[in-house]
C-alpha cells in the first residue's frame, strides 16, 4: 500500500531523484555513440509493452526499471549530434530539470490565483520575446502548447477583426466569405485552423513560391485583387519565417507593406526561424517581423526548450487576445483589486488548464542569454552551409533551394538516374533515407518539393560539430552507392506516383 504523507513523498522523491539522475546522465553520456533510431517495428514495440494494468501497484523503482529496459533503448535519440531530422533539438539540461520542478509545483497557469509567481513570470518572459522581435512596449502575448495552437489563436484574432460579429454570432449570414493567404509552404496547422474557425479549408489560398520557396508577391497581390473582385473578404496574410520543409523565409517587410495597403491582419509564423532574431549576422532575414500584428514562436524548436512550448505575440497589447477569448466563469469571478484578472492567461487563449511552460523557457533564456543563443545559431548556420557546399561539389547530389536557416534539402541524382521517371527518382530518395535510418548512424527526413521527393537535413543538436557533417556526407555517399548496387534502376519495383 502506498503511504501518502509529506515525509513519505519526500523520501520517494529523494530516491527517485538519485535514480533518475543516473538514468538521464547515462543516456546523455552515450549520445555520441548511441544509435539514432531504434530498429524495432511498431508491432514489435506493441508486443514488448503489452500487458494488463497492474491490480496491485508496483514500486517506484520497478517503474523506473521498466523505463530503463523497454522505453529508453527504443526512443529516438533526438539529442544525438547525428540527428538531422525535424525541428527537435537537444534540450538544455537546466530546462529539463526545471521542467521537473514544474511538474512538482503543478501550477495551473491559466488563472493567476492558481499560479501567482508563474503567471507573473510569464508576463515578464513574453515581454522579453516581444523585445527580441522588435515589438513595442505595448506588445503582449501568451505561451501555447506549440505553433499549431499559436497559429489558431492568431487567425481567430484576424477572423474577429474581419467579421466583428463572428465571436458571438458566428459566420452564418456573413455577406462575404473570408480569405486567408499563405505560401504553399505554409504549415499544415493553417489548414486546420481555418477549418476549426469556420472559415473553411477552401478559403486558405496557397500562393506559389519562387525558386527559393519564398512566397511570390506578385501572385499574392493578384490573388487578393481577384478575391476582392469576386466579393471575398481578405482577412489575413501569413508570412512564413522558417518553413518546415526548406527553412525558407518569406520577404516579411514586403508582406507587411501589402497587408497595410489592403488593411489585412498580418501574421508571421516564425515557429522555427524566429530565433534568428538573436543573430546579428542573420537576423536581417527577419526584417519586417516587428510590423506583424501577431507572431508565432516555438521555443521547443531553436531555443532548445523541452517539448512542448510555443508562444503567440501580438503588438496590440492584450486587447485583441482578450476580445477574442475572454469569458469569466463564476468560480473565477472574484475581484481582489490590483488588476486581478490581468494575469489570468485563460483570457488570452482557448486553454482552461495550462502547464507552467514559462519556467523551462525562462531557465533556458537565462542560461544562454542573447549572446549564447547567437553563438549557437551562427554555428549551426555555418555547419549547414558547410553541408550544402560539400554536397554541391559532388556530381551525384544536387542541393535544392537555398540555405537560409539550418535546413538543407538535397537529392541523390547520379548520372544513371537523371533521365529516370520522377517516381523512380523519388523511390531512390526514400530508399536512401531508409537505409540511413535502419543503420542507426544518423537520421534525416524526406519531404516533397515541386512534386518530387528530396532529402531534408536539419542541423538540430547543440552537440553537432564539423566532423559530424563530414561523416554525414560520407554516409550519404556510402549508402547511396549501396542503393544502386543492391538493385539496378530497371528492376526497381512499381511505386506510387507523387502528384
Amino acid at each position: 500500500m502506498v503511504e501518502f504523507s509529506a515525509s513519505a513523498m519526500a523520501e520517494e522523491h529523494a530516491d527517485l531523484g538519485a535514480a533518475m539522475t543516473e538514468m538521464i546522465t547515462d543516456y546523455v553520456r552515450g549520445l555520441d555513440d548511441a544509435p539514432v533510431c531504434s530498429a524495432a517495428t511498431p508491432s514489435q514495440l506493441t508486443t514488448l509493452l503489452h500487458g494488463a494494468m497492474p491490480v496491485e501497484g508496483i514500486s517506484a523503482m520497478e517503474v523506473l526499471e521498466v523505463l530503463r529496459q523497454k522505453i529508453v533503448p527504443h526512443a529516438t535519440t533526438i539529442s544525438s549530434p547525428r540527428y538531422f531530422g525535424l525541428f527537435n533539438p537537444a534540450p538544455l539540461p537546466v530546462a529539463v530539470w526545471v521542467d521537473a520542478l514544474c511538474a512538482a509545483l503543478n501550477q495551473n497557469s491559466a488563472a493567476w490565483r492558481q499560479s501567482p509567481s508563474v503567471s507573473a513570470l510569464e508576463s515578464v518572459v513574453i515581454g522579453w520575446l516581444g523585445e527580441l522581435i522588435g515589438q513595442p512596449g505595448t506588445g503582449f502575448g501568451t505561451l501555447t502548447s506549440g505553433g499549431s495552437e499559436a497559429n489558431l489563436i492568431a487567425l481567430k484574432c484576424a477572423r474577429d477583426r474581419a467579421v466583428r460579429q463572428a465571436t458571438h454570432a458566428g459566420l452564418a449570414g456573413t455577406d462575404a466569405p473570408i480569405r486567408v493567404y499563405a505560401s504553399e509552404q505554409g504549415h499544415y496547422s493553417l489548414r486546420r485552423s481555418v477549418d476549426i474557425l469556420g472559415i473553411g479549408r477552401d478559403n486558405l489560398r496557397a500562393i506559389d513560391t519562387d525558386t527559393c520557396f519564398r512566397i511570390r508577391l506578385d501572385d499574392l497581390r493578384t490573388a487578393i485583387e481577384a478575391d476582392l473582385a469576386r466579393g471575398y473578404r481578405p482577412a489575413a496574410i501569413v508570412g512564413i519565417a522558417g518553413s518546415t520543409s526548406t527553412g525558407a523565409i518569406d520577404p516579411l517587410d514586403a508582406l507587411a507593406d501589402l497587408a497595410a495597403e489592403y488593411g489585412i491582419w498580418y501574421h508571421v509564423d516564425a515557429a522555427y526561424g524566429g530565433a534568428l532574431a538573436f543573430s546579428a549576422a542573420h537576423g536581417t532575414l527577419l526584417r519586417g517581423i516587428e510590423r506583424a500584428d501577431s507572431v508565432t514562436l516555438d521555443p521547443h524548436k531553436w531555443l532548445f526548450v523541452p517539448f512542448a512550448c510555443g508562444a503567440l505575440l501580438t503588438r496590440h497589447g492584450s486587447a485583441s487576445l482578450r476580445a477574442a477569448f475572454d469569458c469569466t466563469p463564476e468560480y473565477l469571478d472574484e475581484q481582489r483589486g490590483d488588476d486581478d484578472g490581468g494575469l489570468d492567461f485563460f483570457r488570452y487563449g482557448q486553454l482552461g488548464s495550462r502547464r507552467s511552460n514559462v519556467l523551462k523557457l525562462w531557465a533556458a533564456l537565462c542560461r544562454l542569454g542573447r549572446r549564447g543563443y547567437a553563438e549557437v545559431i551562427d554555428r549551426q548556420l555555418a555547419l549547414t552551409h558547410r553541408l550544402a557546399t560539400r554536397l554541391s561539389t559532388r556530381e551525384d547530389f544536387e542541393v535544392v533551394g537555398e540555405v537560409q536557416t539550418a535546413v538543407c534539402c538535397t537529392r541523390f541524382l547520379p548520372a544513371e538516374l537523371r533521365d529516370a521517371p520522377g517516381p523512380v527518382q523519388d523511390e531512390v530518395q526514400q530508399r536512401l533515407q531508409q537505409r540511413i535510418e535502419r543503420g542507426g548512424r544518423a537520421w534525416l527526413a524526406t519531404t516533397v518539393l515541386r512534386g518530387r521527393r528530396v532529402l531534408r537535413i536539419n542541423v538540430n543538436s547543440v552537440l553537432t560539430r564539423a566532423e559530424h557533417i563530414d561523416e554525414l556526407v560520407a554516409l550519404l555517399q556510402q549508402e547511396a552507392g549501396a542503393v544502386l548496387a543492391e538493385q539496378s534502376l530497371s528492376r526497381l519495383p512499381p511505386v506510387l506516383h507523387v502528384p
